[in-house]
C-alpha cells in the first residue's frame, strides 16, 4: 500500500467514528510588487533517496537552493536527529503530511512532540476527500471532525490543514467537495491547494483559491502532466498551467506563506532530485526565487 493510499484508509475510518468564503478578484501580476515567497521541496519527492539516506538527502536538496522541506514520513528516524539534520542543512521543517489517526486522542501529543522537536507548526492531513466528502451528510461530518481536531491542536500552537487530491472535487449540490468542506471549517484551516491535482480532476485551481482568500497558506507547485509528450512535466513548464496566474492568485488573494514543489515522475534518463533541480532552475527563470 503507498503512502497516499494509507492515509487515505486512516482517514476514512477516522471520519466514520465522527459525530456528525467569499471570492476576492486578483490583481495584476507585478513580480516586482510582491515580495518572494520561499519554496520548499516535498521530500516525498526524493523519496527513493531519502529512504536510504535522510540526512545525505537534505544536504542535496538545500544544495538545489530550496529553503525548507514538508516531510511525509521519516523513514523510522528519530525527531532529534532529524532536527539536527535539517540545521546541518540550513532547511526549515515548514510542515508535514500525516493522516487524521495520528491527530486523534491517544496520537496526537506524540505527534504533536515530533513535530514540535522540528520546529513544525503546520500539520497537513494528506489523503482524499472523495469517499468521506461525496455526500452532503458526510461532508458535514468530515468538517466538524476537522473543526474539533485544529481546536485542540491551536490549543498546542499548530495549524490543521488538508491537502488536495484528484478526487477531492467531485459535485456536491452544486459546489465541488472541496469548497463545500472548507465552507463549513474553521477559517484557519489551511486549504493546501495542489495545482497539478486539482487540475487533473479537472477543476479550476485559480477559481478556488480565489474562493478562499487567505486560507492558502500553502501551495503545491506541481505540473499536470501534457497527455502524448510522453515522460513527466515539471514544474514551470508546458502549457497547460498559467504559472503566472497562479503565483499572482496565491500572493494577492491565496495569503500564500510557502511554496511547496512535489514532483512525482521524472524523465527518461533523469532522475527525481535532477528533476527537482529542474523545477528550481524554471522557478528561477521565472524569478521567484
Amino acid at each position: 500500500m503507498d503512502r497516499r493510499s494509507f492515509m487515505k484508509s486512516g482517514f476514512l475510518a477516522a471520519a466514520g467514528c465522527a459525530l456528525g468564503a467569499s471570492g476576492v478578484a486578483a490583481t495584476s501580476f507585478a513580480a516586482e510588487e510582491t515580495k518572494k515567497i520561499p519554496f520548499a521541496l516535498q521530500v516525498y519527492s526524493v523519496r527513493e533517496y531519502a529512504s536510504k539516506d535522510l540526512r545525505g538527502t537534505l544536504k542535496e536538496i538545500a544544495k538545489i537552493g530550496y529553503k525548507g522541506v514538508e516531510f511525509a514520513g521519516y523513514y523510522g528516524n528519530d525527531a532529534k536527529d532529524v532536527r539536527k539534520w535539517l540545521d546541518e542543512a540550513g532547511l526549515q521543517a515548514i510542515s508535514t503530511h500525516l493522516s487524521v489517526p495520528q491527530l486523534l486522542e491517544g496520537a496526537f501529543d506524540e505527534t504533536a512532540s515530533f513535530e514540535m522537536t522540528l520546529g513544525n507548526k503546520r500539520l497537513i492531513v494528506a489523503s482524499g476527500l472523495s469517499a468521506s466528502c461525496a455526500t452532503d451528510a458526510g461532508n458535514q461530518m468530515t468538517a466538524y471532525l476537522f473543526n474539533e481536531i485544529a481546536y485542540k491542536a491551536a490549543k498546542a500552537g499548530f495549524q490543521i490543514g488538508f491537502h488536495a487530491h484528484f478526487n477531492d472535487f467531485s459535485d456536491v449540490n452544486g459546489k465541488t467537495a472541496w469548497e463545500l468542506f472548507f465552507s463549513r471549517t474553521r477559517a484557519d484551516i489551511i486549504a493546501q491547494m495542489d495545482v497539478g491535482n486539482c487540475m487533473h480532476g479537472g477543476a479550476d485551481p485559480y477559481e478556488l483559491v480565489e474562493k478562499l482568500p487567505g486560507r492558502g497558506k500553502l501551495m503545491h507547485v506541481k505540473a499536470e502532466n501534457e497527455k502524448g509528450k510522453g515522460g513527466a512535466t515539471v514544474a514551470g513548464e508546458g502549457d497547460i498551467v498559467d504559472w503566472k496566474r497562479m503565483f499572482n492568485i496565491a500572493e494577492t488573494v491565496g495569503g500564500i506563506e510557502w511554496y511547496i514543489v512535489e514532483q512525482e515522475d521524472c524523465r527518461k534518463g533523469s532522475n527525481l532530485m535532477e528533476a527537482c533541480a529542474e523545477c528550481f532552475e524554471n522557478l528561477k527563470k521565472m524569478g521567484k526565487v
